[in-house]
């Protein structure tokens, strides 16, 4: 057997061996293995919604605590009178997420914001340690008519929300927030269905 073709098969036997192990598994996460193309071509066609300061909806209240889990803004309260409103803070703390991430500064969560937000934000499940960003999970799944405390632990509680979540929205139901289950709920549409 000749030298180059020896590597050639040692190569193709470790890529297959590194994905037998899982090694790609995160970035096939998609949020349930049972996940039709038709829904995910329709959660990744709903458009982002804009949010400006001024804004009071459980989208912001999340923001606000996914720039707070990051270290951009203090104020991870969403059940709080006004835990939901755009602030003239909130401005200046996604100007500032926005500087970091180079995106084109709008004083706005725009596409670009939520794009970014939701990589950042990753894959969450139950035991995820990050509070403020569980918090304005909860927040959102209470909103979207899945009620569960908005407590920060990511439990059983609110993993069976998730779960709701995903079969209403024909999402492989796997209890974690992906980055399409993240999608169904802040993108146009999602208090639909």
């Amino acid at each position: 057997m000749s030298f180059m073709r020896r590597l050639g098969m040692g190569i193709a036997a470790t890529g297959v061996a590194l994905l037998t192990a899982g090694v790609g598994a995160g970035v096939a996460h998609a949020d349930g293995p049972d996940t039709t193309k038709r829904t995910v071509t329709t959660i990744e066609g709903a458009p982002w919604v804009t949010l400006d300061e001024g804004d009071r909806n459980y989208r912001v209240a999340a923001v606000r605590c996914f720039l707070d889990q990051l270290g951009y803004f203090e104020g991870c309260d969403p059940t709080a009178d006004l835990g939901d409103l755009y602030t003239p803070e909130l401005t200046a703390a996604v100007e500032q997420y926005q500087v970091d991430r180079d995106l084109p500064i709008s004083d706005r969560v725009d596409t670009e914001t939520w794009a970014t937000l939701r990589t950042d934000v990753g894959v969450v499940e139950r035991g995820d340690s990050r509070t403020d960003t569980v918090k304005g999970l909860q927040y959102a799944l209470t909103v979207l008519d899945e009620p569960v405390d908005v407590d920060g632990l990511y439990g059983s509680k609110t993993e069976h929300a998730v779960e709701a979540f995903q079969e209403r929205k024909e999402i492989g139901v796997d209890g974690d927030v992906g980055p399409l289950t993240f999608r169904a709920m802040f993108a146009k549409g999602a208090q639909q269905g």
